[in-house]
């Protein structure tokens, strides 16, 4: 553009200059053909001195010529320059597919509005969905539905606003003066034009949007209303889509904190502060313990120890949840190698990690590096695992069939399961979800799930786990109903690997199938030595 420019600048110096060269020609041309002409006309003979003023006439006529032919020719150049400027500056502030402004143009119009201390608000509008649009039916397709929603955006927003696309399915407006009645109305006006059918071609595309709102205040900077208007959007979104937040102070602490827990999480995979600590899993009838299930616990240096409920929906958002998953899983791997032939390690796998299609490679390599036997091994997924890909998902459950890895659907009852679903699932258990067991007692809706659930899995021959047995009064109820195996407080809280290795040390010493370690905390101490229940 600065080269652009400073062609344009030599190109009028030289159109003024030869302008003033054809001006100058014009002038000697009216003195020479005051002298020459009057001759030329009477018929008088030429004499030298005359023949000298007539060939300087003549080349006179043609500098005129060419100075005016050049100067057309630079004049055309210039505005040609002038143009392609005029052009190269509206597409550098134009979104070149859907005629909007752009981020930057969008930005400039918000300093101004802050500078002329107009109020107003700004508005992000995000669409739900948008890459469903372009996996059904094509990018194309894609494009023409941006181009719609630039047109309401336009067709709806008062005269003067800033109207721009700021990302792939980003737009933003800027209603400058408006209040906040106003506001809300544009903003509902777009939901409910959005929620519309979309007609693409000969298909119909649905989506939604949702809207962040900020007010435009003075002694702001365009990128804080930006920002503030980000978090309100992430606001919408977490409350469900399709609808509108206005910001609030507290949204920005709270992302704040989200974005600081997302780094620690990335730090703490790299450092190996994340561990598993094991809970047992007990045979009900026999009342012995059978394995444990592997929990993820973090020990933080800066926010101590903590268990997965705090972190593991961060891990997944962050596409973390893989690495952390597998430095834990090869931790329990090589612990559960060493305990007694006959006990087994369940471990969880988030439904994200079903995206990655080299899921039962991974595990499968971690097993054969541990040297732990695939037999003993137990996979549990959950019922949104079945929400991913299904094909990829059977074909990964599959794969870790074939190498003898048990497969158990957990959390059942609480997610998207269908009964012909679990019927076409290589599972081999159904774990029953602690919210059913912890009520059983209570209420006879949930006593009845419960019993409809067991004799589903007698009824495919899959037996059944229940989680979260507290008291010996539900672990009584569910004899009643054949559940296999339980785990629970009653049995004992996740301990620390050190806790597990001690505990089986002393139970093969001491020849006893009937005692369980118990720490001293929640979540136990790793290097706490166990108290010993007497029963389970």
């Amino acid at each position: 553009m600065g080269e652009a420019r400073s062609k344009a600048v030599r190109i009028a110096s030289s159109h003024l200059i030869t302008s003033c060269a054809t001006a100058a020609a014009i002038i000697l041309f009216v003195a020479l053909g005051s002298q020459v002409l009057p001759t030329a006309f009477a018929g008088v003979p030429v004499e030298a001195d005359d023949r000298t003023l007539t060939v300087a006439f003549l080349l006179n006529i043609a500098i005129i010529l060419f100075g005016w032919r050049r100067s057309k020719d630079l004049k055309d150049a210039l505005e040609a320059y002038d143009k392609a400027e005029r052009l190269a500056e509206r597409n550098a502030n134009t979104d070149p597919s859907t005629g909007l402004a752009n981020r930057r143009e969008l930005m400039r119009a918000l300093g101004q509005a802050l500078e002329s201390k107009s109020s107003g608000a700004l508005l992000l509008v995000d669409l739900d969905h948008f890459k469903r649009v372009n996996d059904l039916h094509g990018h194309l397709a894609g494009d023409m539905l941006l181009k719609q929603v630039a047109d309401a955006l336009v067709e709806h927003a008062p005269q003067g606003s800033c109207c721009a696309r700021i990302g792939g399915d980003e737009f933003a407006v800027l209603l400058e003066g408006a209040s906040t009645k106003e506001v809300e109305a544009f903003a509902q006006t777009i939901l409910s034009k959005l929620s519309k059918p979309v007609e693409i071609g000969n298909v119909q595309a649905f989506i939604s949007a949702s809207i962040g709102l900020a007010n435009v205040r003075r002694l702001q900077k365009e990128e804080d209303v930006l920002r503030e208007s980000d978090f309100a959007l992430y606001a919408a979104k977490r409350t469900g889509r399709n609808c509108f937040a206005w910001f609030d102070p507290e949204l920005e602490r709270e992302m704040t904190d989200r974005v600081q827990l997302e780094e620690d999480i990335r730090r703490g995979v790299e450092n190996g502060e994340f561990i598993p600590f094991f809970q047992p899993l007990i045979d009900l009838a026999s009342r012995e313990l059978v394995g444990f299930e592997a929990l993820a616990r973090w020990r933080s240096p800066t926010r101590g120890f903590l268990e997965a409920e705090s972190f593991i929906e961060a891990a997944e958002k962050t596409g973390l949840i893989g690495p952390l998953t597998i430095s834990v899983v090869e931790q329990a791997l090589k612990e559960a190698k060493a305990w007694p032939s006959h006990l087994k390690l369940a471990i969880n796998v988030s439904p994200v990690q079903f995206r990655d299609p080299q899921l039962a490679q991974h595990i499968m390599k971690l097993v054969t590096e541990a040297g732990f036997p695939p037999n003993r091994l137990e996979v549990e997924i959950t019922e949104a695992s079945l929400l991913e890909d299904r094909e990829q998902v059977l074909a990964t459950i599959g794969s870790l069939k074939n190498v003898g890895i048990s497969i158990s659907l957990d959390d059942f009852g609480t997610g998207y399961a269908s009964l012909s679903q679990v019927n076409s699932l290589p599972i081999d258990r159904i774990k029953i979800d602690r919210s059913f067991i912890s009520t059983i007692v209570k209420s006879e809706q949930t006593a009845a799930i419960v019993n409809t659930i067991t004799n589903l899995g007698h009824t495919l021959n899959v037996p059944i786990t229940a989680e979260g047995i507290e008291s010996e009064q539900v672990r009584n109820e569910l004899g009643k109903y054949g559940c296999a195996e339980g785990q629970g407080w009653l049995f004992g809280r996740p301990l620390s690997a050190d806790t597990v290795r001690t505990f089986l040390e002393m139970k093969q010493r001491d020849g006893s199938a009937s005692q369980t370690p118990s720490p001293t905390s929640a979540d136990g101490d790793a290097g706490a030595r166990p108290r010993i229940r007497r029963s389970w």
